[in-house]
């Protein structure tokens, strides 16, 4: 596993992260015997960095994070995130939500159902109070007294461009208890203004075949301010693979003209599969290979997926012929 320098860090990471998004709680999530099995995994084939939050699967994500690594914390570099909360009826749509995973193929409407009434229900809280005392809650379930990263999760631009927020950081950091701060950002438009943020270690943004934003100007601005960059998402919720239904996308999207749309383009992306690469292993090296990401985050819950996640680091590289026409396409949709 080759590893890069994460910004202005000091921070030496493997190019492929674990995203934990669906880590212990998910629609795809099994068990947490198979979700541990798959971090083990992950870590002795090279993997040291791990991002999760303190909202994914009601901090189990976490959990499951401080059982794996509380032994070896020296080793891995794990960045969580802060902000998200959720209403009680949110909470229960969370809940809900594994239940349908053994019966996912006959209720995706429901499930569309679900995540709109957890997304309803959630809320942001950037508040002093609230980060100090979500990180002494995350440090417990992450078994650690310190974090290597810790991101504000989706601020708005009012709340970036304010900048109260970071004082607290700036805090944590002197305190010891983070090593550094970021942002997971919404939009790309957040993501340069976080370039300004003064002592900002990382920026978090959506990055893959279908969402190339981020590559027009933003990876060029973030090298030349070495700020490190997160590229989440490179297999845009599902639709960047071999699967033809049931994806994150189909349970999230609930707008189904965008999901067709989306399906639409990422076929496009076909062409790129040949016998020793799949689509999701070109997806990967697609976003690997744009200059100024520091590492890549796939969703992962359990080694079938990591297993094909970990190929893409040695299947054949895309070729010049295939990048030509990746952007070609990318044009034709602005």
């Amino acid at each position: 596993m080759k590893q890069r320098q994460l910004g202005n860090t000091e921070l030496k990471i493997s190019e492929m992260g674990f995203g934990c998004s669906s880590l212990g709680g998910g629609l795809f999530h099994k068990d947490d015997k198979e979700a541990l099995a798959a971090l083990n995994r992950a870590f002795d084939s090279g993997v040291n960095f791990f991002d999760t939050s303190d909202s994914y699967s009601f901090g189990n994500s976490e959990k499951l994070l401080g059982q794996a690594f509380k032994t070896r914390r020296d080793q891995v570099i794990i960045a969580s995130k802060v902000g998200k909360r959720f209403k009680p009826l949110g909470a229960v749509a969370l809940m809900v939500r594994p239940y349908l995973s053994p019966i996912s193929g006959l209720f995706n409407k429901m499930k569309r159902t679900l995540h709109g009434m957890r997304e309803s229900q959630q809320h942001y809280d950037y508040s002093h109070a609230h980060i100090m005392d979500a990180i002494e809650k995350s440090l417990i379930r992450l078994q650690t007294d310190y974090l290597d990263i810790y991101q504000l999760y989706n601020p708005t631009p009012e709340v970036l461009e304010h900048g109260e927020v970071f004082d607290t950081f700036r805090l944590l950091k002197r305190q010891g208890k983070i090593r550094h701060f970021g942002v997971s950002c919404v939009t790309v438009d957040d993501a340069f203004t976080c370039l300004d943020v003064e002592g900002i270690g990382t920026i978090q943004v959506t990055l893959n075949l279908l969402d190339f934003e981020a590559s027009l100007k933003f990876l060029e601005l973030a090298q030349q301010k070495n700020i490190g960059v997160i590229a989440r998402v490179p297999l845009a919720q599902g639709l960047l693979t071999d699967a033809d239904s049931d994806t994150m996308a189909d349970n999230t999207l609930r707008d189904l003209k965008e999901l067709m749309e989306r399906r639409r383009r990422a076929a496009q992306f076909r062409f790129l599969v040949h016998k020793d690469r799949t689509l999701a292993q070109s997806a990967i090296q697609y976003s690997l290979g744009l200059p100024g990401v520091s590492v890549v985050i796939p969703g992962m819950v359990n080694q079938q997926q990591l297993t094909e996640n970990l190929a893409a680091l040695d299947a054949p590289s895309l070729s010049a012929e295939e990048m030509k026409k990746i952007k070609a396409l990318q044009l034709s949709w602005q």
